[in-house]
């Protein structure tokens, strides 16, 4: 660049403005490190209940029949649990995945953690696709742009673990920031394409309808349900908002305030959505994924309004990341040492405990050693500075002299051209799900390039409750016949593990039909099932629950048969509903 260039303002004001509106401050990439750990967690802590009924062969989807499912599971998928189909395995998988989440948590070999939990997430997913939904496959996905991202170059311990690099600024532009915006942003772009039918754009009916079905509706959602003025601004706002919203994340003017804004509004939607309806993981994934787009401005002026307790409290994080590195050097590194040196072979040294009192910690050796992160991350004293001195260096960076002297991380080109890939692939999928680009290029698409999609996750549709929300809703009831003649149902033992004896079935609407269905993924399983084309996969349902409960009752208390039925509602307009219709979608004999 001549010197002119470098002189003129406008450029220089064009290239700031780039990194404000397409970069991510590394305090949001930690921040967006943790949530993406955190939800990890919670998924795992979700599942793991049902770990026996979800992901075993003896559960209601054994391996070789998804194996022989290609609808189900593409040749191109892999599973790391589908290598076995005992409890034992599937649970030590569980664990490895909560042990490199934790680590992630940290930030612990931060890009190392992010690659293992995406692998191990999608494996997990893949074991069973019927309990999956829309908030797991954004989930695997922000994994995936977060093993490009600098995740851990900030409130981790990799960074607390580095010698002494040069002090970084806190602004970071890659192909893989853009990327990632881009991909939260197709989130709500295609979702409000698809969401065409009249419910969502001129009636306003949508949340009417969404909020009708008992299985998704929480004692809020319903009690919303009574104010039909309401439900039709709320769902105006709703498209609205999904339409307009992403495009004010990537506002040129006034862009911290305007972006944060944008932030908090599109938190309070999904908080909102969490309050009035039961739709698994996806309320929590895109409410807490937004604070990757917190920009610079946010941190300079939250820190600024904390009190000064909060401001010790920021100082005791800090002191709490040191002592997290120092016990990391002092246990985990000297184990890992000797159980990976050879016999006879000297031990390398290790920053901060070598054996040569006169080497300096920041030794090759020792950096060979005690991260993978960036060698530009900051050097541990600067973490250790007051929090309000740390908050404000996004914010001085341009007309400081002192800016001059911090170094802004670059993106390898490995991970440019990959993430330059991924935006288009993501792109281009979700164009499909609009568009017949059959007819566009002459062939199917998806057939020709779709194996990067499945291969690495990046598979995605967006149509929640689109084009509208379904109006058909109902309750499942499950009766069972004993050897004996008595009926009982069957719903407590087939979903919560509950094998008492109940004798009598009773038809009528449960009082809280959500309750009945135990949690998310087996509301999930059981909406899967219901669909025509999973015909056969109810077989395997009647299987489980005749083996688990005669693996518990005998002679006149044994199972012989049972069915399984859905007593269907329609929603009709103004508050007015079908009566309910008894739908049996299987009948199963036990023999």
């Amino acid at each position: 660049m001549s010197a002119a260039r470098k002189g003129s303002p406008v450029l220089r004001w064009g290239e700031a403005k780039i990194v404000e509106i397409f970069g991510a401050d590394l305090r949001s990439l930690a921040a967006f490190r943790m949530v993406l750990a955190g939800l990890v967690l919670l998924d795992l802590a979700g599942r793991a209940p049902d770990l026996y009924a979800h992901y075993t062969d003896r559960g209601v989807l054994p391996r070789d029949i998804l194996l022989q499912d290609w609808a189900l599971l593409n040749r191109w998928q892999f599973s790391l649990n589908l290598m076995s189909g005992e409890l034992l395995v599937q649970a030590l998988l569980f664990g490895v995945t909560a042990l490199a989440a934790l680590a992630l948590l940290v930030g612990y070999r931060t890009r190392l953690m992010t690659m293992i939990v995406w692998v191990l997430v999608i494996s997990i997913q893949a074991r069973n696709p019927l309990v999956v939904n829309a908030g797991d496959t954004l989930l695997r996905l922000l994994l995936l742009w977060g093993i490009l991202l600098p995740l851990g170059a900030h409130w981790s311990v990799d960074r607390a673990l580095k010698a002494a690099p040069p002090r970084l600024s806190m602004r970071f532009l890659s192909l893989a920031t853009v990327g990632l915006f881009l991909q939260i942003a197709f989130v709500y772009w295609f979702t409000a394409i698809l969401k065409s039918g009249p419910e969502w754009r001129v009636d306003g009916t949508a949340l009417y309808y969404a909020l009708s079905i008992d299985e998704y509706a929480t004692p809020i959602g319903a009690y919303l349900y009574q104010f039909p003025t309401l439900l039709k601004v709320l769902t105006f706002a709703t498209i609205g908002l999904e339409a307009f919203g992403p495009f004010l994340l990537f506002s040129p003017f006034f862009t911290g305030p305007v972006r944060t804004g944008t932030v908090l509004a599109f938190m309070s939607l999904h908080l909102g959505i969490w309050m009035t309806m039961s739709i698994g993981v996806f309320s929590w994934v895109a409410a807490f994924c937004m604070v990757c787009f917190l920009p610079s401005w946010f941190w300079d002026n939250a820190i600024k309004l904390l009190p000064v307790s909060l401001l010790r409290q920021s100082a005791l994080m800090s002191r709490f990341q040191h002592t997290a590195a120092r016990l990391v050097k002092a246990y985990w590194l000297p184990l890992r040492v000797r159980l990976s040196a050879p016999s006879g072979v000297e031990r390398p040294s290790i920053a901060g405990m070598s054996e040569d009192k006169g080497k300096r910690p920041g030794s090759p050796d020792a950096r060979e050693i005690t991260s993978s992160a960036s060698s530009a991350t900051p050097r541990p004293g600067d973490e250790a500075r007051p929090a309000a001195e740390t908050a404000g260096e996004g914010g001085r960076e341009h007309g400081s002299a002192a800016s001059t002297e911090r170094t802004m991380l670059r993106p390898s080109f490995v991970t440019s051209l990959l993430a330059l890939f991924f935006m288009f692939y993501v792109f281009f999928w979700n164009l499909q799900s609009i568009w017949n680009l059959q007819s566009i290029f002459g062939y199917d698409m998806l057939e020709r390039i779709g194996s990067p999609g499945y291969l690495l996750g990046l598979k995605q549709n967006w149509g929640v409750f689109a084009p509208a929300p379904t109006k058909t809703g109902g309750w499942y009831v499950i009766p069972g016949t004993l050897h004996g003649g008595q009926q009982v149902d069957l719903m407590p033992a087939a979903l919560r593990n509950d094998f008492d004896l109940r004798e009598g079935v009773s038809w009528e609407k449960p009082e809280d039909v959500a309750y009945t269905l135990k949690n998310k993924y087996w509301r999930k399983y059981l909406w899967e099932i219901r669909d025509r084309d999973n015909e056969e996969l109810r077989n395997y349902f009647g299987h489980y629950i005749c083996r688990e409960w005669n693996a518990r009752r005998a002679g006149a208390e044994e199972l012989t048969n049972l069915q399984i039925v859905y007593m269907e509602v329609e929603t009709l307009p103004d508050y007015q509903r079908t009566s309910p219709k008894k739908v049996v979608l299987w009948n199963h004999d036990c023999s």
